[in-house]
């Protein structure tokens, strides 16, 4: 990963972050941007996705 992908990935990670903090929402949305958000920005701290290591593990 580079080093503009990963700034992609934590602004992607901070927006839905902020949009399921301050955003009016119904729980589910608040949910489905919430696991948005922790994907976006552990992929870009690690440089790997987590999901795809559950997923191949």
């Amino acid at each position: 990963m580079g080093d503009t992908e990963q700034k992609i990935r934590f602004a992607i990670g901070s927006a839905a972050a902020a949009a399921a903090i301050f955003a009016p929402l119904g729980y589910r949305w608040k949910g489905v941007l919430t696991a948005v958000a922790a994907d976006a920005i552990l992929t870009g701290v690690f440089r790997t996705s987590p999901l795809r290591r559950l997923i191949r593990a």
